[in-house]
């Protein structure tokens, strides 16, 4: 019998409908077995570790409490309020030894920044050139091929103008700058190729449009976990790398939940960064926090780009930068 094409798309519709079902419930399986993980190896109970931060802050009330890595340690992280004042403060408590990690307090204006980031993106930002990525600290635009190693990973990133992905922005047609990571193990084992996606507004801020993502084992691709794409995934631009960063900058390179999103926050502007491909001055530090509660650091250096990248005690640094 042959089906009525009414028919047909109610049937494709369907279909799209349950393989975005089944991404979101793999998510949330993902998200919870890590959590597990997590749980599994803290050695101080939740009501211990909160128990030690209210310490840290009079008449403190819990806002938010997660277990989370942070800078490679596991710790109990809780976010404190109290009456007299608005601001929050964070209180991380290592989850091996129940002793107090860090205590940083977020003013209102900080919390501010991050809402001004949301609202810039917000704005469909006005696009020209946009694959023309000029940004003092990622010049997209003249890079050809950055190799990122250590002793566990190797990184070749390579820009690909010969790829073409295009994107509707607020009515505007923005084709985007591939760029290419390819990642590989000690053994030499390809285990993920990542088309990533990026645009350069008027103003010069990048934003992160989305990533194609290829999981390989035995020279095979098993899986694209990760994978999203603005206006598919998400209809919120992320906001990479703004043009005129400041201490305290806060805003969202990824925002494209369930699959993944991430905060990003400016923690300095005068880092240097000694890596095998030379010494970097004036590094711009951006701290990154991860969907999966991973914290990581990456260091921008001005004319360059991307010179090091830091998680946990095994840093990732630049070993080459060839240009066009």
């Amino acid at each position: 019998m042959k089906k009525s094409i009414v028919q047909t798309l109610f049937l494709l519709l369907a279909a799209g409908s349950l393989i975005g079902c089944v991404s979101e419930k793999c998510e949330k399986r993902h998200q919870e077995a890590k959590q597990a993980r997590l749980m599994a190896q803290a050695k101080v109970s939740k009501d211990d570790a909160e128990k030690t931060a209210l310490a840290k802050v009079t008449n403190g009330t819990v806002k938010e409490a997660e277990l989370e890595k942070e800078n490679g340690k596991l710790v109990w992280s809780f976010d404190l309020t109290t009456p007299d004042t608005k601001d929050v403060t964070e209180v991380n408590v290592d989850a091996l030894t129940g002793e107090v990690v860090s205590v940083e307090k977020e003013a209102p204006e900080s919390e501010a920044r991050e809402a001004s980031g949301d609202a810039v993106r917000a704005l469909s930002p006005k696009f020209s050139h946009p694959a023309e990525i000029t940004n003092p600290y990622l010049p997209l635009a003249l890079l050809k091929q950055d190799i990122l190693q250590n002793k566990s990973e190797r990184v070749e990133r390579t820009t690909r103008p010969e790829v073409h992905m295009t994107f509707l922005v607020g009515g505007q047609t923005v084709e985007a700058l591939a760029v290419e990571d390819r990642e590989f193990n000690a053994a030499g084992e390809l285990i993920e190729a990542t088309l990533d996606y990026f645009a350069q507004d008027e103003d010069g801020n990048v934003y992160y449009m989305g990533e194609d993502v290829d999981e390989y084992k035995n020279g095979k691709v098993f899986g694209h976990s990760g994978a999203w794409l603005y206006g598919k995934g998400t209809q919120k631009l992320g906001l990479l790398m703004p043009v005129h960063p400041k201490i305290g900058d806060q805003f969202k390179s990824e925002d494209a939940a369930p699959i993944t999103w991430e905060t990003d926050e400016v923690v300095s502007l005068l880092e240097t960064a000694t890596v095998p491909a030379g010494t970097f001055n004036n590094c711009l530090k951006i701290k990154e926090t991860a969907s999966d509660g991973d914290t990581e650091y990456k260091l921008y250096a001005p004319g360059v780009g991307c010179v090091e990248e830091i998680e946990g005690t095994n840093p990732l640094p630049l070993l080459s930068h060839t240009t066009k």
